[in-house]
């Protein structure tokens, strides 16, 4: 029974940073785990600069995926908007 458990919660764990990440991975367009303002302006053509580097914590031009977690909760960024419009 325990390693029933055991495996059903790893496995759970391994699956929550893939739930996470499913907004990121539109905005983060070519996959390596930072997004550029290029990026971000594709997704968020109306926020401007002043937005991404307000979201830009470490101000090292890239935004990573708690960076974007923490601006959403702010409410800077209102979510990543779906690929259906």
């Amino acid at each position: 029974m325990f390693k029933q458990v055991a495996t059903a919660t790893f496995v759970a764990a391994l699956s929550l940073p893939a739930f996470a990440t499913e907004g990121e991975a539109r905005l983060d367009a070519n996959g390596d785990g930072l997004v550029t303002m290029e990026e971000f302006n594709a997704v968020y053509p109306d926020a401007g600069t002043d937005v991404f580097t307000s979201v830009d914590i470490n101000g090292d031009g890239a935004l990573s995926e708690a960076e974007v977690a923490a601006g959403q909760e702010a409410g800077v960024l209102m979510g990543v908007p779906s690929s259906d419009g």
